[in-house]
């Protein structure tokens, strides 16, 4: 009788186990439509804000590393970026727990020669209800930056710039950890 109990334990723990890796690792549907604003950090800034809406969809699943891969894709509406529509469509993004998915976009051009676009950063919570980008500024010699001074920023949902960077420095706490929260 006591190995009998003791088998159906064993099956018990390895049945509840194998099913929570299953929910753990398997791939969600993501598809969210995000009303937000894009607005300026910095207290100079303040006035820099404009309603601003995202659009995500593909799926999130967990790498057993621990990473969540994005595949999908990521569209702010009213905003061109300078890649072609295919490539914006289905590409895979990595983060660590915490840290944020870098939107970067890569393509070749037709004699092999390499290019990217960066976006920004996206933070998001796990089924991406609440999210915040960093958007990378670009600078006079071609490349982008981002500041946490005077960085531009579209976080959603929100419904003025107190709510947008209490919810940015939320989403961004393990980037912003020992640093001065966003203004």
């Amino acid at each position: 009788m006591r190995k009998k109990a003791l088998w159906l334990l064993i099956i018990g723990v390895l049945v509840t186990a194998i099913a929570y890796g299953l929910w753990r690792y398997s791939a969600r549907e993501v598809d969210v439509r995000l009303e937000g604003l894009k607005y300026r950090l910095g207290t100079i800034n303040a006035s820099e804000v404009e309603p601003a809406t995202i659009q995500i969809e593909g799926t999130v699943r967990r790498t057993l590393s621990g990473k969540r891969e994005f595949r999908g894709t990521v569209e702010i509406e009213g905003e061109s970026i300078p890649v072609k529509k295919e490539i914006v469509k289905n590409l895979t993004f990595s983060a660590r727990k915490g840290e944020a998915f870098h939107l970067i976009y890569p393509w070749y051009d037709g004699e092999g020669n390499m290019y990217s676009f960066q976006l920004g950063d996206l933070y998001a919570n796990d089924d991406f209800s609440q999210v915040t980008l960093t958007l990378y500024d670009q600078r006079e010699d071609g490349s982008r930056y981002w500041g946490g001074d005077d960085g531009l920023m579209l976080t959603a949902p929100a419904k003025d710039r107190t709510d947008a960077v209490r919810l940015a420095n939320k989403l961004m706490a393990h980037r912003l950890e020992g640093l001065q929260p966003l203004k």
